[in-house]
């Protein structure tokens, strides 16, 4: 059994900006901005993961992009802190907005709006702290 649960997310970036999606109430990291992300299921790989829960999330097929890697995530316990997951990233960077379509995502339930930002308006969300630095990273290479 693995020590600690594997997640895996996809930040599609644009002009400048990412696409953050905000987590519903009753969720884990309720009411936090996020990235389409999930477990990655047995005999999958952490890339694969991407491309699925990218696509359950949303309703978009992005088979045909290519993602780069660009970090881990710790993920922790609420309770004491204490690491519970850790969630690889992937970098889809493309010239064309992609919009959820949570209603008919098969778990676009997970979030209540999604939308693009840049730096500025990122610096000042609820991301969490680890997701927000690789955001920044990202924003730098611009």
């Amino acid at each position: 059994m693995e020590k600690y649960k594997r997640l895996s997310g996809v930040v599609v970036k644009v002009n400048g900006e990412c696409l953050l999606c905000k987590r519903n109430g009753k969720s884990s990291y309720p009411n936090m901005w996020s990235i389409p992300s999930g477990h990655v299921e047995k005999d999958e790989s952490t890339k694969e993961a991407a491309y699925r829960e990218f696509y359950e999330e949303t309703d978009i097929n992005i088979d045909n992009y290519d993602l780069d890697f660009v970090g881990i995530l710790p993920k922790k316990k609420k309770t004491d802190g204490s690491i519970k997951g850790m969630m690889y990233v992937y970098l889809l960077n493309t010239h064309e907005y992609m919009y959820p379509n949570l209603e008919t995502a098969q778990d676009g339930h997970e979030h209540t709006e999604c939308g693009y930002f840049g730096s500025d308006k990122v610096n000042n969300m609820d991301t969490g702290v680890y997701l927000k630095t690789i955001l920044q990273n990202i924003f730098e290479k611009d």
